[in-house]
């Protein structure tokens, strides 16, 4: 399985698709960047990993979540931004921007077209909640921009409960924070 996911996430990358951010940008002001990724771990099960950054960049929360079970890669990136729309909406965020770098997800969430796949319901889900928030954008960043998120999601090993950092970022995870920072303030 971790084999399949990491050729479908290549694959991807390959496809032509619409402009993708190269690097992390800082959303408008006003508006709250959700990132989010999915990893698997090799013992067994998916790690879903969120980032949330306000319009000046700065950290907003972090969260964890391990889940057991095998999941085809784009099914483990709904989970993941399905799993982060909840967690900003339950810190009371609004006024979203969905950040993932799986390109089958985001394309999903384009064509709000009615499927009846896992996929297309956990779609309809994560429209759901960024639409009951207020106003909710998603879009499809390259993989290089979405490090953080990628950081969260092999960061927790436990099954089962989430684990959440507000206000202060893990001391982990600030090597990718200071490196984007750095980098979106020379732009």
């Amino acid at each position: 399985m971790h084999v399949e996911y990491k050729q479908r996430q290549q694959r991807e990358e390959e496809v032509a698709s619409p402009p993708r951010i190269q690097k992390w940008r800082k959303p408008d002001r006003g508006k709250v960047s959700i990132c989010t990724d999915a990893g698997v771990f090799d013992s067994g099960g998916i790690g879903l990993g969120v980032v949330a950054r306000d319009g000046d960049g700065s950290f907003l929360f972090a969260a964890a979540k391990r889940v057991p079970g095998e999941w085809r890669p784009e099914l483990a990136e709904a989970m993941a931004a399905e799993f982060g729309v909840q967690m900003a909406a339950q810190l009371h965020f609004t006024d979203m921007v969905l950040e993932s770098d799986c390109l089958t997800l985001i394309q999903k969430l384009h064509n709000p077209a009615r499927q009846q796949d896992e996929l297309g319901v956990l779609g309809r889900s994560i429209r759901r909640l960024l639409e009951e928030t207020g106003r909710g954008e998603w879009k499809h960043i390259c993989r290089e921009a979405n490090e953080a998120a990628h950081v969260m999601a092999h960061a927790y090993t436990g099954w089962n409960e989430r684990v959440v950092w507000v206000d202060r970022p893990p001391n982990f995870l600030l090597d990718q924070l200071l490196q984007v920072n750095v980098t979106t303030s020379l732009d």
